[in-house]
């Protein structure tokens, strides 16, 4: 059943790939050299390729024989999913992204220049007019001809790859036996086996400070020896490790942004005594690269930032162009993981990972003098309103019908009012009444009158100490629902585009666009009219710079713990396939792992917090906290107010009689 599978699928891509030239592909006999080519790449698609992966066999249409017939010695195995290209047209469907990274190619060239290879790869990477993912630092690539391939334009070739980052890559063609009329350093022949030969040659870069990407010296590694079935002379690994952990000083072309926060980069600013301004950057991952460029054994090139990525653009031109013309290695500052949305583009493993959230004006307190009226709801309030009228009126109504002298204090409604009035405030009232009815009405409007009282100056106490604080917002649903003004960056525009349409339709309802950032951050912070979306980390910064934090160390603003948007991270970006990824990647989780980037994190906030000199004090809304003298301060106040005004008075009805009583 596997060999009818192998069968059915070489007779397809057969078919398909005689119909993408217009007509099934005539035949011929191959010569020997032919012949031993396609054995010595089919021994070394099985020894070297990984099985499971893609195998890309491109060639021009002249060369179409020798293709099919290597198609047809690989596909006897059938370990591999096997892709035709003719001509730099690949035979894929039009939406089908099958071509993994971490495959092997095959490029069979017929006359050995590079404009050959070129039109190959640029049929790969550029075909159905996108760029597609179809190789990594670890893909395996192998040029071969039957014919002779120069120095000159082996070098060509290496040239070209090396534009792509592809170091991985060996030319297999006929041995030189004469040395190269442009390069005059000659090639070794083998001398334990004779007759022809296809040599494969590679070369190795990072070898000293002044060999670094530069292709110098192609070497020989191991000689086919066109014989019988033919076999190799050395048997030496054809695809050793190329990329060491010490780069002997060569140079690592950085292009660095401002980040805007000491915990990504920054740029400062110096301002000497001529009155020139040199600008310097630091932060966070200056330090990182720098333990990179240590461990690499690398030497740190300026490159000139771009504008546009300067500026915040993730998909910059200029910044391509730099990275593809091996300009620039590495570009970072402040550079998040959507960069991995653009094909060009690989990145590192993250160094910090931040969540971006909603953070909302913090609850405030009440204002004092609205603690009487927080005592009680508007529903008590009238009712108790209504309770001294209806008593008003009844003793009024008791009293005209009491034939005693009490009937004097009860006759009018406002008499009865002050009478009432008096006993809920504690006081004596002007005439006591004397019937049963009154003083059973009295008696029970006592008793509530000492009950409320006790209860209304429990509380007022209480609030006068702490008036307490407004409910927060606590959730999105509340958020949502308060109608508070939402705003964020125009840098997040594209969360929203991916967002739940109910999200995406609350937000951009409730969306307040500010004049700038500063403003929107003081209304958020002074006037409590505008939730601000910010990532944790830019949050953490500006508690500990003290921006977030009041005059009385309150927190001015704070975050909702069901209000993340979206999760992201630092990193860095590279161009996609760069070898040096690998090694950068590995440096980078060792930091992170070991806590060292968090603890300089740490180290950069507790000494912003020390400079600014202010913490954040947060109470709990339900939690204890001391209660000294201090708390009462208000309750003695408003006691001391109440004596005086006893005082003033009792000094005024003293002299009031003794105005009587010289009159008089």
């Amino acid at each position: 059943m596997q060999n009818e599978k192998c069968e059915i699928i070489l007779l397809v891509i057969l078919l398909f790939s005689g119909i993408t030239n217009g007509a099934l592909l005539p035949s011929r006999s191959l010569t020997l050299r032919e012949v031993h080519l396609v054995r010595c790449l089919t021994y070394i698609s099985h020894k070297y390729f990984s099985s499971g992966r893609t195998v890309v066999i491109s060639s021009p249409s002249e060369y179409r024989d020798v293709q099919m017939e290597l198609i047809a010695e690989i596909h006897k195995t059938c370990i591999w999913s096997v892709v035709v290209t003719v001509g730099g047209n690949i035979s894929k469907p039009e939406k089908t992204d099958f071509i993994v990274g971490g495959g092997s190619y095959i490029i069979l060239i017929p006359d050995g220049k590079y404009e050959s290879v070129e039109t190959e790869i640029h049929g790969l990477v550029f075909g159905q007019y996108k760029f597609y993912r179809i190789w990594n630092s670890e893909s395996r690539f192998v040029v071969a001809g039957a014919n002779e391939i120069s120095m000159s334009q082996q070098t060509d070739i290496f040239d070209f790859l090396s534009a792509f980052r592809i170091y991985n890559c060996i030319i297999v063609s006929p041995e030189h036996y004469v040395i190269d009329k442009e390069y005059s350093r000659p090639i070794n022949v083998n001398d334990v086996d004779t007759g022809v030969k296809l040599g494969v040659y590679t070369w190795f870069p990072y070898l000293s400070s002044d060999r670094c990407t530069e292709v110098k010296d192609i070497i020989l590694q191991d000689s086919w020896v066109i014989s019988a079935q033919g076999h190799f002379t050395k048997n030496i690994d054809l695809f050793p490790r190329k990329i060491n952990k010490s780069l002997k000083g060569c140079p690592l072309k950085a292009v660095i942004r401002h980040g805007n926060n000491y915990v990504t980069t920054k740029y400062f600013y110096h301002t000497y005594a001529n009155g020139s301004v040199k600008r310097d950057i630091g932060g966070l991952e200056i330090e990182l690269l720098l333990i990179i460029l240590q461990q690499m054994n690398m030497t740190y090139v300026y490159v000139p930032t771009p504008e546009g990525f300067e500026n915040g653009q993730v998909f910059e031109i200029y910044l391509v162009r730099t990275l593809i013309a091996k300009k620039a290695h590495i570009a970072l500052g402040d550079v998040t993981t959507r960069f991995l949305l653009f094909s060009l583009f690989d990145i590192t493993n993250c160094h910090i990972i931040t969540r971006v959230r909603w953070y909302v004006p913090c609850s405030v307190k009440y204002p004092r003098w609205s603690s009487i009226f927080r005592i009680l709801s508007a529903e008590l309030w009238l009712v108790l309103i209504i309770s001294i009228v209806i008593v008003a009126i009844s003793a009024k109504h008791f009293g005209r019908y009491s034939w005693t002298s009490e009937w004097q204090g009860y006759k009018t409604l406002t008499s009865s009012l002050t009478n009432v009035w008096a006993v809920i405030l504690g006081l004596s009232v002007s005439t006591m009444p004397r019937t049963p009815s009154l003083r059973s009405l009295f008696l029970a409007w006592v008793c509530f009158s000492l009950a409320f009282s006790t209860v209304f100056q429990a509380f007022l106490t209480t609030f006068l100490i702490d008036s307490g604080y407004k409910p927060p917002i606590r959730n999105m649903d509340e958020l949502f629902a308060s109608g508070i003004k939402l705003s964020y960056s125009p840098n997040y525009n594209h969360i929203f585009k991916i967002a739940d349409e109910k999200e995406k339709l609350n937000v951009h309802r409730n969306r307040l666009n500010c004049p700038s950032g500063e403003v929107c951050l003081n209304w958020a912070r002074y006037q409590k009219n505008v939730s601000l979306l910010l990532s944790d980390i830019v949050a953490e910064m500006l508690y500990a710079v003290g921006d977030f934090i009041g005059e009385n160390s309150e927190p001015l603003l704070c975050r909702l713990e069901d209000g993340v948007v979206f999760t992201t991270g630092q990193t860095m970006v590279m161009f996609y396939g760069d070898p040096l990824l690998r090694r950068i990647t590995e440096i980078i989780d060792r930091v992170f792992e070991a806590g060292i980037y968090n603890y300089w994190i740490s180290l950069t906030f507790n000494k912003y917090k020390l400079l600014s000199k202010k913490i954040a004090l947060v109470h709990p809304l339900d939690g204890y906290y001391s209660f000294n003298l201090y708390h009462m301060q208000p309750a003695f106040f408003l006691l001391l107010i109440g004596w005086c005004l006893s005082a003033f008075g009792f000094i005024v009805e003293m002299f009031y009689k003794s105005l009587l009583t010289i009159t008089t």
